[in-house]
């Protein structure tokens, strides 16, 4: 063996150890599948911007089925059950290991361990940092009454609830097709 290779061999081993300790020092260890993107609430679940929200479907709402042929008029009470979200970008990295071990019995027993370390990406933006948002997704709407003139005709129930459904992605057991009283 030459003098170079006998001073490289401990020099590669030194450049090994360090790899792995700063490799596995960055790593947070969780168990289970990835996590899913990161979401937040826009702002506090407030009564006012919730009830901005619902005034906003509700208005909307009323314009349309007041077109729908059969319908009067029309009161609707929208009724959210959040505010809308939003889907941060993050830098993941994942990493795994196996290891297989052996007994004198003739015994095998193999262990997994996965890592995952996530980090949600930043802008600088006037001084600060901001999120980079992916997407927004929009307030989820857990039910809708319509109280409509002509609303006692089982058909135009059928298409206010058609309606109201497709317009919200509101399943149709959670719109409520009523008719309204006649005025005095």
């Amino acid at each position: 063996m030459d003098g170079w290779t006998k001073a490289r061999t401990p020099l590669l081993l030194a450049v090994a150890l360090l790899a792995a300790s700063l490799f596995a020092g960055g790593i947070r260890v969780r168990e289970g599948p990835p996590p899913a993107p990161a979401k937040e609430a826009v702002a506090p679940a407030t009564e006012e911007t919730m009830a901005a929200y619902e005034a906003r479907y509700a208005a909307m709402l009323t314009e349309v089925l007041e077109q729908v042929l059969g319908v009067g008029r029309v009161t609707v009470m929208v009724n959210l059950d959040s505010t809308e979200e939003r889907v941060y970008e993050k830098n993941t990295r994942t990493s795994r290991q196996e290891t297989v071990e052996s007994d004198a019995q003739g015994g095998r027993r193999t262990i997994g361990d996965a890592t995952v370390d996530e980090e949600v990406v930043r802008l600088a933006q006037g001084g600060g940092e901001a999120p980079v948002v992916v997407k927004t997704l929009k307030p989820r709407v857990r039910g809708v009454v319509v109280v409509a003139e002509g609303a006692e005709s089982g058909a135009v129930r059928a298409w206010i609830t058609d309606v109201v459904s497709r317009a919200l992605d509101v399943p149709p057991h959670r719109v409520a097709v009523v008719p309204k009283k006649a005025a005095r």
